[in-house]
């Protein structure tokens, strides 16, 4: 990641830059390099990478500097890109500079990967950020009279001078109202700010100003007629998207579900590479033995790790504070698995928001109801006002270029699915396949008729990599891809019934295992008793902020319902836990930080 700091004093520039480096580092061999430049100063948080590689900024003729942080696999409109190594040299760095010196941010509309790009412009004294169009890694901003600092975390934001610890309140109710995340650019803490997608933020003494270089509306919208053409497209551009994001790895892997959007990263890659598949859930549930058989039909090399082992709230909650508090307890989910990570695979191939890209998930024409439930919208005592909420959506759609579905791709992605692939990338290089511009392009061209209940996808699925889809069950449904309605219904009914009968089994007191529907039951294991009462202490501690939001009474029943009657969504207390915890415990940590960097510094 990027992190820097625009300041009116030259005197503090380096060490801010050394306080928010130890903010922002997650793990041991992340390297930072930095860079003063009087009262600006930038630095570059990067994995130790294998091989040649140097962060170091490339330097125009004229004073200008470019910054570059993750990588890039092709740019067609400035001659391609031979490798993704390639992107994360000095020499790439002074072509970019070049042609964003010659365009402008316009440049880099097709560059396609998943970075962040800071420039200095010594003439205007401006220093340019910039990201890519679907802000992959996260950047946030936050000022005050005595500069303005940016950073891939907000931890790091938070070290520069003047820039306050407030919550922001609207944050937890928008996160108890919407999946258990927050809308657009907000944050837990009330002046710092994320960078939307596709933006170049320009920062100077006196001003911080922000422009799209590229948006959804540039896209060709449901258009293609020719179903056959368009699958035909959409393979060759599916498959030159794994080879570039399987450039250079040594030990690529992914984390393999029971869905489809994995799989078909597997099915794909598994003609280039072999690859290590990691599993995770509780052991026997319907997920994990789907994802079992279909690693063993690629002939993957599979890996199980169990969620819910002793010790899980703690390995959850140890995250909080490196993801901002912005990741609820449900989805820490997956950071419990990031030790497993590096160990097992170098390069991950992120299958998250392929539904959407390829699917229907996300996928409406323009009713804000039908993005509510998109988002999704949850309701109940604490929640937004419906109506409050219909405003919300409509402001989304309104101001999002393009066709309204995007407005989940502004809004939701960059709150949700880019958070749990920004947590894996301390630890191992994380690429995501289904945003690979030219084919994200072709999926953009599926007709509303085509996408109905993911019908093309699973055409496309079955009919290219028929020994993993024809025949494997989707966990969602049951049944392989592309089996009919009544199909999936029985399977329902069957999988419903079958559970019964060994409960029942289970009950007379033979020894049979019961598997779970879900790969993570949440509601059991957070309601075991040791567990509740760290979740409900966290929650309703003294000089809690949720308290104040929404008041004691109201927060207690809340919490009680969903212990006692599963009557609350569970990403609800799951946002309640994380939020109050992230709060009692980033004071001190922002302390030790600039403890650190002192001693450091001696």
């Amino acid at each position: 990641m990027l992190f820097g700091w625009l300041s009116a004093d030259v005197r503090d520039t380096s060490s801010v830059l050394h306080a928010m480096a130890e903010a922002l580092r997650v793990v041991a061999d992340e390297e930072v390099t930095l860079s003063s430049l009087g009262t600006v100063g930038v630095g570059v948080l990067e994995r130790r990478a294998a091989g040649e590689y140097s962060a170091a900024p490339a330097c125009g003729p004229d004073g200008s500097y470019l910054w570059m942080s993750g990588e890039a696999f092709d740019w067609p409109s400035h001659g391609g890109i031979h490798s993704a190594a390639e992107s994360r040299t000095v020499a790439f760095r002074l072509r970019l500079l070049q042609a964003i010196s010659n365009s402008g941010p316009e440049a880099i509309a097709d560059l396609d990967g998943e970075y962040q790009i800071a420039i200095w412009n010594p003439h205007h004294r401006s220093l340019t950020l910039m990201n890519d169009r679907f802000g992959a890694l996260p950047l946030y901003i936050g000022a005050s009279r005595h500069g303005t600092a940016f950073g891939g975390g907000v931890r790091g934001v938070l070290m520069a001078p003047g820039i306050e610890l407030q919550p922001d309140t609207d944050a937890i109710r928008e996160a108890v109202s919407f999946g258990g995340y927050r809308l657009g650019d907000r944050t837990n803490i009330r002046d710092v700010k994320m960078v939307p997608p596709a933006t170049a933020v320009t920062l100077t003494a006196d001003r911080v100003t922000k422009r799209r270089y590229w948006t959804w509306s540039a896209l060709r919208d449901g258009d293609a007629t020719d179903q056959g053409a368009l699958l035909e497209e959409a393979r060759a551009s599916w498959a030159a998207a794994i080879a570039k994001r399987l450039d250079g790895s040594r030990r690529p892997g992914l984390t393999l579900s029971g869905g489809l959007d994995s799989r078909a990263i597997l099915a794909e890659a598994l003609r280039h590479r072999s690859l290590t598949a990691l599993t995770y859930g509780v052991p026997h549930a319907d997920d994990v033995r789907i994802a079992e058989r279909a690693a063993r039909a690629a002939g993957a090399r599979w890996e199980f790790f169990p969620l819910y082992d002793e010790g899980w709230l703690e390995r959850r909650s140890s995250h909080i504070l490196e993801t901002d508090g912005l990741m609820d307890l449900v989805d820490l989910m997956h950071a419990e698995t990031l030790g497993r990570l590096q160990p097992a695979f170098d390069v991950y191939l992120s299958g998250y928001i392929g539904d959407a890209v390829a699917g229907s998930t996300w996928h409406f024409d323009e009713q804000p109801h039908d993005l509510l439930a998109k988002l999704p919208y949850y309701g109940g005592t604490l929640a937004i006002p419906y109506g409050q909420a219909i405003a919300l959506a409509e402001e989304m759609i309104r101001s999002t270029p393009g066709a309204p579905r995007f407005a989940a791709y502004e809004h939701k992605a960059p709150q949700s699915t880019n958070r749990i692939t920004a947590a894996a990338r301390p630890y191992v290089t994380v690429r995501r396949p289904f945003v690979d511009y030219r084919f994200f392009e072709v999926c953009q061209r599926l007709p509303s008729a085509w996408r109905a209940r993911h019908a093309w996808r699973e055409q496309w699925l079955v009919s290219t990599y028929p020994e993993l889809f024809a025949t494997i069950p989707n966990q969602q449904t049951g049944v392989p891809a592309g089996s009919s309605r009544a199909r999936w219904q029985l399977a329902r009914v069957a999988r419903f019934g079958w559970r019964r009968v060994l409960r029942a089994v289970r009950a007379a007191g033979l020894p049979v295992v019961v598997p779970d529907r879900t790969y993570h039951p949440d509601e059991r294991f957070w309601s075991a008793p040791s567990e509740r009462e760290q979740i409900e202490r966290t929650i309703l501690r003294q000089g809690s902020i949720s308290c104040d939001v929404f008041g004691r009474s109201r927060l207690e029943l809340t919490v009680r319902d969903f212990f006692e009657r599963a009557a609350s969504p569970v990403q609800v207390i799951g946002a309640l836990y994380v939020f109050e915890r992230y709060h009692q415990c980033l004071a001190a940590s922002l302390t030790s930080a600039r403890r650190n960097t002192r001693e450091y510094a001696c």
